[in-house]
């Protein structure tokens, strides 16, 4: 069984077969439902749990 991420949160890795969308110039990670934005942290790349951009 697979639980939502809560918004704010970050996670290290993504699941599989997520798509690169842009929204108004962001480009965001879409897996399924759930919707992550890449950011830089301590020079590693991390995804923050957001809410659909849409």
């Amino acid at each position: 069984m697979v639980t939502a991420a809560a918004i704010g949160s970050y996670v290290y890795s993504l699941p599989d077969a997520c798509a690169r969308v842009i929204v108004n110039g962001v480009a965001y990670q879409q897996c399924g439902p759930s919707w992550y934005l890449p950011q830089f942290v301590g020079g590693h790349v991390v995804y923050q749990v957001v809410t659909n951009p849409n």
